[in-house]
């Protein structure tokens, strides 16, 4: 299985930091040096991916804490429009309430009135009740069979109707007033009935505009602990992103420093091809290894560290010990061990032209050998700095790096 591989370097014009050893060589000291600057780079790498892992998971939980935040704005919304529509039916209750108490105070004062009305009438009534069974039922008769003559007898009979009349009117009197104080009396009752569900209503309006002020304290008692999760978040999240930018800053640095090889190489073939005239305008020349292109040539954005950066080369995507060959023949000006590169091989194949092959597992040329077209110079690997097993093939005109593709078939 092939991996998908990619260089890590960081290639600009900066000084040397670090050349090929002479015929392969380098020493167990570069090579100690390189598996220490790796393992620092991995141990870099891995916390920058558990930090950028928190800072996301941060994000999330702030962008649910704003959600919540949101919600509870509406809910808090919500119960002051409540409370406001309660109080304005506490406050109807309340003016009902008073038009209802006006209006009991009204009818049990004039209960009162014809309480006493109906009280003096009866107690007239009842006298002359009492006054007639006295006189027993011959007493009109007689006062009639008693008359003088006839005009004193008309008189005495319009008295006695008068009389009886009196006593008709005050009876029907008394009982339109024992009528009127029934209709007070259940008037008075209803009132009553409606003062009491006045009451009842205000009291539970009262105590829904009280749950509801709960309700809306809860609330913001709840926002105000989101918010400060939200700053605490926040805070957290920004001392994160600090540390995650020094680890960037630290090893981007490194890294530029490591890329002062590339600019190393380009002074050196520059040196040696100075007077080389460019001879290779219609020519191509074969691949190193097949395979897939993992890396194109140009501007890029850093796979782990996402930033821009200009890659020198190609890397092309090929299993641990597969055979590099060398692209063209031609003489080898480098071949060993750089920080960077790795295991790297360079040729100078005249006219200009040169060609660079890195991260190699082994080498199988030494500086000054000559070789031919197709002819094995190393194996695949992932030495130096890179993610994978891959080839970082460059070719170069006058020391420059150049797009390979546009030589290859």
């Amino acid at each position: 299985m092939v991996a998908v591989a990619a260089c890590v370097l960081l290639f600009a014009t900066v000084g040397p930091s670090g050349r090929a050893a002479p015929g392969g060589g380098g020493g167990a000291q570069t090579a100690d040096q390189m598996a220490q600057l790796w393992d620092q780079f991995r141990t870099a790498q891995l916390r920058a991916t558990q930090l950028s892992g928190k800072v996301k998971q941060l994000n999330a939980q702030i962008a649910a804490e704003t959600a919540r935040r949101a919600q509870l704005q509406g809910q808090i919304a919500a119960y002051t429009t409540q409370i406001k529509q309660a109080e304005a039916r506490r406050a109807a209750d309340t003016a009902q309430l008073d038009l209802t108490d006006q209006h009991l105070g009204a009818l049990e004062a004039s209960i009162g009135d014809t309480t006493g009305k109906a009280t003096d009438m009866k107690s007239q009534v009842q006298a002359r009740t009492i006054d007639m069974y006295k006189q027993g039922p011959s007493t009109y008769l007689g006062m009639l069979l008693s008359a003088h003559s006839f005009r004193d007898f008309l008189s005495r009979l319009h008295f006695i109707g008068g009389v009886v009349g009196t006593d008709r009117s005050k009876l029907t009197a008394l009982d339109q007033l024992n009528t009127q104080l029934g209709q007070q009396k259940g008037q008075a009752q209803q009132s009553r009935r409606e003062i009491a569900a006045a009451k009842a209503a205000v009291e539970a309006e009262t105590a829904k505009i009280s749950a509801l002020r709960v309700g809306v304290t809860q609330a913001s008692q709840t926002l105000a602990a989101a918010v400060a999760d939200d700053q605490a978040a926040v805070a957290e999240e920004q001392g994160l992103l600090r540390d995650v930018e020094a680890e960037k800053a630290t090893y981007l640095a490194a890294m530029a420093k490591l890329a002062g090889e590339s600019s190393s190489i380009t002074g050196m073939l520059r040196a040696r091809q100075i007077n080389q005239s460019y001879a290779w305008a219609s020519k191509k020349v074969p691949w190193p290894v097949t395979g897939p292109i993992s890396s194109p040539f140009g501007p890029r954005i850093n796979p782990i560290f996402g930033t821009p950066e200009f890659h020198t080369g190609l890397d092309i995507a090929v299993d641990y010990g597969i055979p590099v060959k060398a692209a063209e023949a031609g003489q080898v000006v480098s071949s060993g061990l750089m920080e960077g590169y790795g295991n790297v091989v360079i040729i100078d194949h005249g006219g200009a032209l040169a060609t660079l092959y890195a991260h190699m597992s082994s080498l199988s040329v030494r500086q000054g050998q000559t070789v031919t077209r197709g002819q094995q110079i190393g194996a695949i690997g992932c030495t130096g700095l890179c993610t994978g097993p891959h080839l970082h093939f460059e070719t170069r005109i006058g020391g420059v790096p150049v797009q390979p593709l546009n030589m290859l078939p």
